[in-house]
């Protein structure tokens, strides 16, 4: 089921393997939810305020990795909160396929 806030998208659980491209190199972390305007990331590294980082990971309905641009929105140990800044058509579809498998568009 989604979760409901004061956000613009609504956030759904997943966990979702993802590789995060920094200034200082790649990082590994899961995605703990996901919306269409960004994700939530568990991950043992920090990542400062505002920065921008580039996105990589698989949605179940893609053949291929959804790339995206995102910058840090909040950060605390072991988790940071990412906004995307320029989903494709295809990624918008991608993530809307997925919230309704998940059950979320029942």
């Amino acid at each position: 089921m989604p979760t409901f806030t004061k956000r613009a998208y609504q956030r759904y659980p997943c966990h979702l393997p993802i590789k995060i491209t920094t200034e200082r190199g790649e990082i590994d972390g899961v995605a703990a939810n996901i919306g269409l305007g960004g994700m939530l990331v568990e991950s043992t590294e920090f990542l400062a305020f505002d920065s921008m980082v580039k996105l990589r990971f698989r949605l179940p309905a893609m053949t291929s990795d959804t790339e995206v641009t995102a910058y840090v929105r909040w950060n605390k140990e072991n988790a940071f909160g990412l906004q995307f800044s320029n989903l494709r058509a295809k990624d918008v579809w991608g993530l809307n396929q997925f919230f309704e498998k998940s059950g979320a568009g029942t």
